[in-house]
């Protein structure tokens, strides 16, 4: 019985890495690409140094009418083509024009090419009015900016700009450079190929099947190896291995050494996109803690002429944007100058600007009390959050609150102590996600997390170490077709 069992077992191992070993082969070299450059994005902060600063002599109306029309938690004023104008967030963002308080609710080819001239300095080559996806705009996400300006700039970089037809803002940009990287990067690791990526039910449970096989393949492989394993003392460390031929010997040494990494890689990608089963954690469902602290809208008697006044107060400092915001019950304005990173914060009483105070501990409890009135909880000041969150971005250190929920899903609550936004969620469903998604596929985690260098290095040996087991298997998978090719001929 035991027998038969290991002789399915090779049969499957087998045949299953036929199917999956050039997969394999991409999903490793690929992945070492993306450690570099991923998939092309908008340079949002490049975007924001070149737009022009607001000013007085500017018409500004009270946007008082727009947040009576439009509820929302936040409302920015900036400069767009020469002219302030209102922005309201969110997936489908609304412009308004803020010397008529008028929707802005399409550009025209004059507008685009305006903000294209006034970011980029080379001459445009060709246009092209887009009204469908294509290989660089291949999301749902995009629909609300269709149609969409595609300019061809006449440079060395061969660059593409993508405009919102919608609110004016590019929404995409490549080179040449960036489009060939995705190609052997992005594109293959993500599978992210146009038709099956519009499709994003199916393109998830070809992820989730593929990952799942994968993994199959990879246990099956390390049980074989473990099994073929010889364990009798040798002169030579290859003799571990009972196989004469190169192929099949590295296979198997690659494997015992570099199978559960392999292992564990599949696993993390199939775990970016599934969800762990509900039947492990609690059956109660998760309160969506993010909805609920951004569940304040502006008013129109706090926002009042609270843009012109803090614009009046900071002129001379080349304001690019104001953005004020509702959060935890308070009303304040974000400054930025000419980074996107570091906002100065204010609050306007009585048409007088001040410095805004960071949320006091007793604040908080009052917030809590009235939005959670039934659980129970224990808050801790932070001096730095960032050693807590977990995140792709670099996140600057900032004082916060943790705040420890006693529920079923063991939850913490970080809150950003100047603003009160709330940073970070983590319970134990999302700390189990993180560890077997980003914690297994990127190692950003203990020295790793602090020492960049050592964590792309660390990557990179051990996808080296992917890449010799997947080709081996490629070897050995094309010479088994050509063996039963020729027996059926």
């Amino acid at each position: 019985m035991i027998k038969l069992l290991k002789q399915f077992m090779f049969l499957v191992h087998r045949w299953t890495g036929v199917v999956m070993s050039l997969l394999f082969v991409m999903w490793f070299i690929s992945g070492v690409v993306m450690i570099y450059h991923s998939f092309p994005k908008p340079k949002t902060q490049a975007y924001f140094q070149k737009q022009k600063a607001l000013s007085l002599t500017d018409s500004i109306l009270s946007p008082t009418s727009i947040v009576d029309r439009h509820p929302s938690s936040s409302l920015a004023l900036e400069m767009f083509n020469d002219k302030p104008v209102y922005r309201l967030p969110g997936k489908t963002s609304k412009m308004f024009d803020a010397a008529t308080l008028t929707l802005i609710d399409s550009i025209d080819e004059n507008g685009s090419a305006q903000l294209i001239q006034a970011v980029y300095s080379s001459p445009v080559k060709k246009r092209e009015f887009l009204t469908d996806y294509d290989s660089w705009i291949p999301w749902s996400y995009y629909n609300a900016h269709f149609p969409i300006h595609k300019y061809w700039l006449d440079d060395e970089f061969n660059t593409q700009v993508y405009v919102s037809g919608t609110n004016g803002q590019i929404v995409q940009e490549t080179t040449r450079f960036s489009r060939w990287m995705a190609r052997i990067g992005a594109i293959p690791h993500w599978l992210y190929f146009k038709q099956l990526r519009l499709n994003a039910p199916l393109w998830i449970d070809v992820v989730i099947w593929l990952s799942s096989i994968g993994c199959f393949v990879c246990l099956s492989g390390v049980v074989a190896g473990l099994v073929r394993f010889k364990r009798k003392r040798k002169t030579h460390a290859l003799d571990v291995s009972p196989y004469k031929k190169a192929a099949l010997r590295w296979h198997h040494l690659s494997g015992l050494v570099f199978g559960v990494f392999v292992f564990t890689f599949i696993l993390s990608g199939l775990m970016s996109l599934a969800d762990l089963p509900s039947w492990l954690f609690s059956k109660e469902k998760p309160v969506n803690y993010y909805r609920l602290w951004q569940a304040d809208e502006l008013t129109a008697d706090e926002v009042g002429t609270g843009f012109y006044v803090v614009l009046r107060h900071r002129v001379e400092s080349s304001v690019k944007r104001i953005v004020c915001r509702k959060q935890m019950e308070r009303c304040f304005y974000e400054v930025y100058t000419n980074t996107l990173q570091t906002p100065e914060y204010y609050k306007v009483q009585s048409k007088q600007v001040r410095p805004l105070q960071p949320i006091s501990e007793s604040c908080l409890r009052k917030f809590l009390q009235s939005r959670l009135p039934d659980v129970l909880y224990s808050i801790r000041f932070v001096d730095d959050y960032s050693t807590i969150v977990r995140s792709k971005k670099h996140i600057a250190a900032s004082t916060g609150y943790e705040i420890e929920l006693d529920d079923a899903f063991q939850t913490r609550l970080i809150v950003d102590a100047q603003t009160g936004k709330l940073v970070k969620v983590i319970n134990e469903v999302g700390q189990w996600q993180w560890w077997l998604y980003q914690g297994l596929h990127t190692f950003r985690f203990g020295w790793f997390a602090k020492l960049e260098w050592l964590r792309q290095t660390w990557i990179i040996l051990l996808s080296i170490g992917g890449v010799v087991v997947s080709v081996t298997a490629l070897v050995l998978s094309y010479r088994l077709i050509k063996r039963k090719m020729r027996k059926v001929c």
